[in-house]
């Protein structure tokens, strides 16, 4: 009988193993697979996928209407100070020659709140309607809006006009500030809708671009190329695909076709942007053979 191998002991697996581990790193550095290359490699992978997301339509529409939300919230933060502002010149002038604490000079602090009620919600009206890509271009309504701006600039210009000061110079400079504080007023009432309609229209055109190049996959034929959909927009793909086959669809057809007559007109248009991408080239008899 021929005498059994040794088996090498637990220090000489170590080495062999350690042996191992020194040519395999050696083979890599060689080969240029190193740690760090591995590294750059993750983060050129994760850049990809960022870059893919942050292009997507629904997320660049997404965050102009946060862009938005936040320049509506600080152009009405102006407005309201620059009443705020002028509520207190304005009960100067209703209150001239009354008492402190008579009926006419608590009344007089409700004069500039009721021209800037009507005057806030004439904004508030233009500037939903401009949100959702309706413009107001009325001339009796930008009318309205310009006289209660004079009204209200004007009674809280007067008290200042009229005061005496120590100086000319303190005067002027008096009568700068209560110019610049309705002028601030009136550049927020005119900028408010008009921002708004800017951002309707910007958003409106991401919903209705097409995709570009770069989060389309390049086979459309492929069905492993449909992983980057969700699952609704598979499902849409697999219902445009049987459109095609039956003849309801042309081949390579648009998003809007795709919108209008798989999707009956109705939801997100940027879902039949995404799979038009993805049947362009595709043809029945690709699939069946």
């Amino acid at each position: 009988m021929s005498p059994l191998p040794v088996q090498p002991g637990r220090a000489e697996r170590r080495r062999r193993q350690r042996v191992e581990g020194e040519r395999a790193a050696r083979h890599a550095r060689l080969a240029g697979d190193t740690a760090r290359v591995q590294r750059w490699q993750a983060r050129a992978a994760e850049a990809r996928q960022l870059r893919r997301l942050l292009t997507d339509p629904d997320v660049r529409a997404v965050r102009l209407m946060r862009q938005r939300a936040r320049w509506t919230a600080m152009a009405w933060l102006a407005l309201l100070f620059s009443m705020g502002f002028t509520m207190v010149n304005v009960q100067r002038f209703a209150a001239i020659g009354s008492e402190k604490w008579s009926p006419m000079w608590v009344v007089a602090w409700l004069v500039d709140p009721a021209f800037s009620v009507l005057l806030v919600g004439v904004l508030i009206a233009r500037g939903s309607l401009a949100a959702v890509g309706h413009q107001m271009h009325d001339t009796a309504l930008v009318r309205i809006e310009r006289v209660l701006l004079a009204a209200i600039a004007g009674m809280n210009m007067m008290p200042t006009i009229s005061h005496r000061y120590d100086s000319l110079t303190e005067h002027l400079f008096q009568v700068a500030l209560h110019m610049a504080i309705p002028a601030l007023a009136f550049g927020a009432a005119v900028a408010l809708p008009l921002i708004q309609a800017h951002f309707a229209r910007a958003i409106e055109a991401l919903s209705d671009a097409r995709p570009d190049a770069i989060n389309l996959p390049k086979l459309a034929a492929d069905p492993s190329a449909a992983v980057e959909l969700s699952a609704n927009d598979r499902t849409l793909l697999t219902d445009v695909r049987n459109a095609i086959t039956t003849g309801v669809l042309e081949p390579d057809p648009t998003g809007h076709a795709i919108h209008r007559r798989v999707m009956s007109g109705r939801g997100d248009k940027a879902r039949a942007y995404r799979v038009a991408g993805f049947v362009n080239g595709w043809r029945p008899e690709l699939a069946t053979a």
